[in-house]
């Protein structure tokens, strides 16, 4: 386990450091820069489309078929908030439904032609947003910084994951000696 002084050395701690120096404010601050990078670009490309919808049309490209929870899952939005997005996108004509081959109370998302042309129209305005965003780096530098941050999400799915299966665990154990002390009680 690291130490707090190391930690603060490291810029993990947020205790005495100042924001711009502290891994989470840079990261939080790099994202929001490049959500409002991306967005004033395709506005002024002529192009009605926030960086979630585009987030959105992007996945059903890769994932054609998926339920609309999971998009949601993908994109970092509540199933309610992901619902209002699909619904406004299938009225643009963008998206449409198709019952779920494996769940019936689900919806299957598809990529329409027309949110096609338009995935690819944003695409080319968000490369020319990631150029700016990475023209400072080498490529090995935008490699390493690829490989950083993949472990830093790795790190979090390793503690998510096996916090999951602990506590789903310790509820049928739960359940089990519920069950058990039902049973001896007849």
């Amino acid at each position: 386990m690291m130490s707090q002084r190391n930690a603060k050395i490291r810029g993990l701690s947020l205790g005495d450091l100042p924001p711009e120096r502290a891994v989470p404010y840079l990261l939080r601050s790099l994202g929001h820069v490049l959500r409002q990078a991306l967005e004033e670009s395709l506005r002024r490309e002529r192009i009605d489309m926030s960086f979630t919808h585009l987030s959105v049309l992007y996945t059903l490209e890769s994932e054609p078929g998926i339920a609309g929870a999971e998009i949601a899952r993908r994109c970092f939005v509540t199933a309610q908030t992901m619902n209002t997005i699909l619904r406004r996108l299938e009225s643009d004509g963008d998206v449409k439904r198709e019952p779920h081959p494996g769940n019936s109370r689900a919806d299957s998302w598809h990529l329409s032609d027309e949110g096609q042309r338009r995935l690819q129209r944003a695409k080319g305005v968000g490369d020319a947003v990631w150029a700016r965003l990475l023209s400072a780096l080498k490529a090995s530098e935008t490699d390493q910084l690829q490989s950083l941050l993949r472990k830093c999400i790795q790190g979090f799915d390793v503690a998510v994951t096996e916090g999951a299966a602990a506590t789903a665990s310790g509820r049928r154990g739960a359940a089990r000696k519920a069950a058990t002390a039902k049973r001896s009680r007849r």
